[in-house]
């Protein structure tokens, strides 16, 4: 091979004659001189050719397997690695998206929410504040309600636990008790009388009785104590529900301030003093259970 290379040189330089070129045939003195070197360079670039296609060596070859050998391995790990990473990033991208979405619909839900609950909470106010002035106009509204109830009443008594019998004349019997009491007819007009409330068994019905003026009731009312002790019925005012109501709630107080010489009397709603002003209960009130039917306006 070197001295392929040589020959070549040679031929190049126009210098000795290559190695076995002495069977090879001379070029006539017709042929040009130019054409004859001509065919030299190609016979000598011929030879020349096993050069390049020659295989390397043995130990070459072992080195360049050994190379590849061990490179592939970490190439593909590497790159297995680069791509884990970049699923890994991806991943972690999207979750992060994904969380964001999460995160606006949570606050918007929640800004939702708060605004909802804000209204409500206003609305609630509202109502509540609403309840209150009508709890304060249903008082007031009561309170007018039971006024006029109570002057409609105004004339009225009641004479309770009188016995009846059949074909009853009420008029008749009212005019007997009040009589009785120490009120005579010339005192004392009788409007209207009759039994007034449910029917129950073992009870009897109160008698309501209609005057023709508010000083016979009273005259009546005044007098009935000390006249009907002895009988098993008394006379009583004919009190609205809620009069009714505030008397009973503190009959029991009144009942026992009146042993111990302090009298007491119900108008008007109130229990009242001499001196005619409410008075003020120190004891604590206990509901009564109502026993008689509630009043009605005749």
């Amino acid at each position: 091979m070197f001295q392929n290379i040589m020959d070549l040189r040679r031929v190049k330089k126009g210098r000795g004659r290559p190695k076995g070129s002495k069977n090879r045939d001379k070029p006539n003195s017709s042929t040009p001189l130019k054409e004859h070197n001509t065919r030299r360079l190609k016979e000598a670039e011929h030879d020349v050719m096993p050069l390049q296609a020659e295989p390397a060596d043995s130990d070459s070859s072992e080195i360049v397997s050994d190379n590849g050998s061990t490179a592939n391995p970490l190439s593909q790990l590497s790159g297995s690695i680069d791509s884990s990473l970049r699923r890994i990033k991806e991943e972690l991208i999207q979750i992060e998206r994904n969380f964001e979405k999460a995160l606006e619909y949570t606050n918007a839900r929640v800004e939702s929410l708060e605004r909802k609950d804000y209204e409500r909470t206003c609305q609630i106010k509202s109502l509540e504040l609403s309840i209150k002035e009508l709890k304060t106009e249903n008082r007031q509204i009561n309170v007018a309600l039971n006024k006029q109830d109570r002057i409609s009443r105004k004339k009225n008594i009641r004479i309770v636990g009188y016995p009846y019998t059949v074909g009853e004349n009420c008029m008749d019997i009212a005019a007997t008790v009040i009589e009785k009491a120490g009120v005579g007819p010339q005192d004392a007009k009788i409007e209207r009388a009759h039994r007034d409330g449910p029917r129950r068994e073992g009870r009897t019905r109160h008698l309501l009785v209609r005057l023709d003026s508010f000083e016979a009731k009273i005259a009546i009312l005044k007098s009935q104590r000390a006249r009907l002790q002895e009988e098993t019925y008394f006379i009583t005012d004919d009190l609205t529900m809620l009069d009714l109501e505030e008397k009973r709630k503190w009959r029991q107080q009144a009942g026992e301030l009146y042993a111990s010489g302090t009298k007491l009397h119900f108008s008007a709603g109130k229990w009242r003093g001499r001196d005619g002003k409410p008075f003020q209960f120190q004891l604590t009130a206990v509901p009564l259970r109502r026993q008689d039917p509630p009043p009605t306006t005749d």
